[in-house]
């Protein structure tokens, strides 16, 4: 006998009694109708057959198949698809499966945005002196500074102490001596022998420059001239109130080249 079931399998048996048995193994115990018939429920995805009652109703995800004797074929129609059922239970957690394989490395993610600024932290302890640094290298000179501003007068000294009393000094008079200056050179006027000289001055003609007047010794007033210029005179004579005067020689007064020196000596009455 051959049982067709949903989905296009096909069972096929060769007598009831064997069909009989192998129903008992797998699906449990029923109870054959009058006509020879076997009513099983087979679950629609398992295709597990479960012999019935003939008064018992499968379950919705069952079939109902009716098998009767002989050889006939049994077309099984399916029915009414029944509402989906409670969700069951559930189950408990399987065991922890191996490790995987590590992963191939990412790639790298774009640059994250710059974040806020931190408050400033405290301020850090002091630390230790450091090292006596290498002498620098002498600068350059600097440059010369202004004169600064004059300062105020000092205070004044104090006295001095006095000083021992003196020699009684002699009498002494002063005079004049004159001597000859030449056209391009010099002359000296000398005093006596033991007088000193305390001055002197000249006298020149035209075209005559005088060069230096100054004195010639501790006794004697020296003139240098040369050619070019104009005439005129020139004197220090300290001795100006001097009571005696030798004769005066005068050159020059002609418009001539030459001139007069003289000296003012100091003797001792």
């Amino acid at each position: 006998m051959a049982v067709k079931v949903r989905g296009g399998r096909t069972l096929t048996l060769a007598t009831v009694g064997a069909l009989a048995f192998s129903l008992l193994a797998v699906g449990g115990v029923a109870t054959a109708s009058s006509a020879g018939e076997v009513v099983a429920c087979v679950h629609k995805k398992s295709r597990y057959a479960r012999i019935v009652n003939t008064t018992t109703k499968c379950r919705t995800t069952e079939i109902r198949m009716v098998i009767g004797g002989g050889t006939a074929t049994t077309t099984i129609n399916s029915g009414e698809r029944g509402a989906t059922g409670p969700q069951g239970p559930k189950g408990d957690a399987g065991p922890q499966g191996p490790q995987g394989l590590p992963g191939k490395n990412g790639k790298d993610g774009l640059p994250g945005k710059d974040g806020v600024n931190g408050k400033d932290g405290l301020p850090g302890k002091d630390g230790l002196p450091g090292k006596d640094g290498l002498p620098g290298k002498d600068g350059l000179p600097g440059k010369n500074g202004r004169n600064g501003e004059d300062g105020k007068d000092g205070r004044p000294g104090r006295d001095g102490k006095d000083g021992k009393d003196g020699k009684d000094g002699g009498t002494y008079t002063t005079y004049t001596k004159s001597g000859s200056i030449g056209g391009h050179g010099s002359g000296t006027a000398s005093c006596n022998q033991g007088d000193l000289a305390t001055g002197g001055g000249f006298t020149v003609g035209k075209n005559v420059t005088v060069a230096s007047s100054m004195p010639g010794g501790p006794s004697s007033w020296t003139v240098s001239v040369a050619k070019g210029g104009y005439g005129h005179s020139g004197a220090d004579l300290k001795g100006a109130d001097a009571k005696e005067t030798d004769t005066q020689e005068t050159l020059g007064q002609n418009g001539g080249g030459g001139g007069t020196v003289y000296v003012v000596c100091l003797k001792k009455s």
